[in-house]
């Protein structure tokens, strides 16, 4: 049997963790997606249930039980709520207000990419003034060298020989 090295144990923690995370907001997502009528995989109206959120998420129901406590918290809260005699019209204002938390949530994304973007964008422009101004130089040096050019052929061309040294007769 082989040993696992610290950083492979701490590697294969380390991506629990993120798929954790990962499945954690896909059911999160879900459960929202069905409290606002928007199902991907369910008609609207479908009856919020553990089975009904994984399914969305497309995640088995026993990932669900076994790793995400809180999401089973939330379902188990709006079952109980909507059975302990609250109206509808609370039970409306609740999923508007997690509906807005999720639109500020994207709002709040495509700000920060917004931002990300304008930022690229300022490197671009900083780029194509540089490529620009090389560009100029280039033609200017361009131009100058066809002027020497034309004037050196517009110059009349004087021939010269080298004397030639003439050989004693003998």
């Amino acid at each position: 049997m082989s040993k696992m090295s610290t950083r492979t144990i701490e590697a294969l923690a380390s991506q629990k963790q993120q798929s954790i995370k990962d499945t954690r907001e896909k059911l999160e997502a879900a459960l929202h997606r069905l409290l606002t009528g928007i199902s991907r995989n369910h008609n609207p109206g479908t009856k919020i249930s553990a089975a009904s959120v994984a399914s969305e998420a497309g995640v088995d129901r026993a990932t669900l039980y076994r790793f995400h406590e809180p999401v089973l918290a939330q379902i188990r809260n709006l079952k109980t709520a909507t059975t302990d005699g609250r109206s509808n019209e609370k039970v409306k204002i609740d999923q508007e207000s997690t509906r807005q938390t999720s639109y500020l949530k994207m709002v709040e994304d495509a700000q920060r990419q917004v931002a990300s973007l304008a930022r690229i964008n300022y490197r671009l422009d900083a780029k194509i003034e540089e490529l620009s101004e090389a560009l100029r130089v280039r033609d200017q040096i361009i131009a100058d060298l066809r002027k020497q050019i034309v004037k050196r052929e517009s110059e009349p061309r004087i021939f010269s020989f080298p004397p030639t040294t003439r050989h004693p007769e003998s």
